[in-house]
């Protein structure tokens, strides 16, 4: 099943944006951020496969999640392992993320 990536995503009572930053990797060596007061995760679209940007969004869902409810309580390794986690459970459902609605900055 394929579902597609939202431009805005709500988490708590704050409205998301999700968008590719195409030159994210090279100004701040990430595959994707989550940036709490623009309310935004940016994600790394060159060079990136399907399943490399959806692993980096959902890295960055965990830590807008944990920012909204649990005040940074993740640290970053725990961030990934939980992300892997979520990644490979919905990988083996055979959930793919569309992002055809993904737009750069």
């Amino acid at each position: 099943m394929r579902v597609t990536v939202p431009q805005k995503i709500k988490i708590g009572g704050h409205w998301v944006r999700i968008f590719y930053e195409p030159m994210l990797m090279d100004n701040h060596g990430k595959m994707g951020q989550a940036r709490f007061p623009e309310c935004e995760i940016a994600i790394q679209e060159r060079d990136a496969s399907e399943s490399r940007k959806t692993a980096t969004l959902i890295h960055e869902l965990v830590h807008w999640l944990d920012h909204t409810y649990n005040n940074f309580q993740l640290e970053e390794a725990k961030t990934d392992t939980l992300a892997a986690g979520i990644h490979a459970l919905l990988v083996d459902w055979g959930i793919e993320f569309d992002w055809s609605d993904i737009k750069s900055l």
